[in-house]
């Protein structure tokens, strides 16, 4: 019991380490990033235009352009643009949410170096394609003045020169969505960010963002594991506009009218208000206990089946708790930080996926099982327990991992006692039939 106790306490505190060394580690970056407040704050969006100017402003239209999610998961989330109509061009679409597969892409992707760039096409084209793929498209025109207007257009200018036109992308603080975001409320003097901030919504950046990854189970499985306490903490209005579909809604309500819809889709489901990724991993949880404890079987073939999969999902976990261990560590992507998942499902448990291979079909080898899940048993229950007690403190909301953690655990734990009492001999029959 004391080598538990001390196995227990050298994870909690190896969890504070690797939090530190999230905290002050990371990759440099480029140092001629665009940030958008910085350099917005350069701009005078009361600077007056002269007569000959003001009838072009006035006959210029600036809207903020939303679609809506797609597929593959990048775009599950929505997109959002700004696109400029002026008397002289054709509409034009500044996308704030486009990157380049070259050859480094994936490994700044890696490192969370997540380079992305502004670049203006024709918004004909851009409408097209987003109605090509039936996603719902919506246009709202901005109400600003001949001055904003200008301003607006002269920062869209400068902004999409070479040299300022790539920013360090950001899934919640600075995306497609809060690129625009931000340049609206510097042409309303900051008012829209006050109104905004005003406006609590209780939920959390992961509230938020779940519901849009209804479509995949696996994907919503994914990356809410990799996501920690960073992400649990209530926000406001402003900052739910990372989301396309909350910020056309938020500037909506800010203007008083409703968008116009140039495009509703047909086939697409709408997101869901709400998705309970803990009611779904009782589910998963099910299926990977079902698995464990066929490894326990009496016929061989069921046994076999058992093995190969229990050590197949334990390789998939073992491999996902090293990438986050990885990224909490080694990279940029702070939303990992400080992140218990890593302790509840911890690489260690590909020792585990190693004993499921190395004894397929043979009950012997389950006794070695017992004795790598029993320790992470007692860890993951120790975890919820003080999870339970401190909740300031362990804000996450990652009871879905509890779940799967305690129910795979137990479940191999229980199918290592119980063979290992089957393979002992008894000596005294007759007092198991009760003589």
């Amino acid at each position: 019991m004391r080598k538990i106790v001390t196995i227990i306490t050298l994870l909690i505190m190896s969890l504070s380490t690797t939090t530190a060394a999230s905290v002050t580690g990371g990759i440099p970056l480029r140092s001629d990033l665009f940030w958008s407040e910085e350099e917005l704050s350069h701009f005078d969006f009361s600077a007056p235009v002269s007569e000959n100017e003001r009838n072009f402003y006035e006959n210029t239209h600036i809207y903020l352009v939303t679609a809506s999610p797609s597929e593959p998961v990048y775009v599950y989330f929505g997109h959002a643009g700004i696109v400029v109509e002026t008397p002289e061009s054709d509409a034009v679409m500044f996308d704030y949410g486009t990157f380049r597969f070259d050859e480094s892409f994936y490994m700044n992707f890696i490192f969370g170096r997540l380079y992305y760039s502004v670049i203006p096409s024709y918004a004909d084209s851009r409408y097209d394609s987003f109605i090509s793929e039936d996603r719902t498209v919506y246009k709202l025109e901005l109400m600003l003045s001949p001055e904003e207007k200008k301003t607006v257009l002269s920062f869209l200018s400068y902004n999409t020169l070479p040299e300022n036109d790539t920013y360090l992308y950001h899934y919640y603080e600075d995306n497609c969505a809060t690129r625009p975001r931000d340049i609206y409320n510097a042409a309303t003097g900051g008012n829209f960010r006050t109104w905004a901030e005003s406006q609590e919504t209780g939920k959390s950046f992961r509230a938020w963002s779940t519901p849009y990854m209804h479509k995949s189970l696996f994907f919503a499985f994914v990356l809410n594991y990799l996501q920690g306490p960073r992400v649990d903490r209530p926000v406001s209005l402003y900052d739910a506009c990372f989301l396309p579909d909350v910020l056309i809604s938020a500037v909506s309500r800010y203007e008083g009218f409703e968008p116009e819809i140039l495009h509703e889709t047909r086939t697409r489901e709408a997101t869901p208000e709400s998705y309970s990724l803990t009611g779904r991993s009782i589910i998963i949880s099910a299926v990977a206990a079902f698995f464990i404890l066929l490894t326990g079987a009496k016929h061989k073939a069921l046994r076999i089946i058992g093995d190969i999969s229990s050590a197949l999902i334990w390789l998939f976990m073992g491999i996902l708790s090293s990438v986050l261990l990885f990224m909490m560590v080694a990279t940029n992507h702070n939303v990992t930080y400080g992140n218990w998942n890593v302790m509840i499902i911890s690489p260690v448990v590909l020792v585990l996926s190693f004993l499921h291979f190395a004894s397929i079909g043979r009950k012997e080898k389950r006794k070695s099982i017992g004795r790598v899940s029993r320790p992470m048993l007692i860890t993951a229950s120790v975890l919820l327990v003080l999870k339970g007690c401190l909740l300031d403190m362990m804000i996450q909301d990652n009871l879905a991992y509890y779940i799967f953690a305690l129910s795979a655990y137990a479940s191999e734990y229980y199918v290592s006692v119980r063979s290992v009492y089957r393979s002992v001999p008894l000596k005294r029959p007759e007092y198991v039939l009760g003589r």
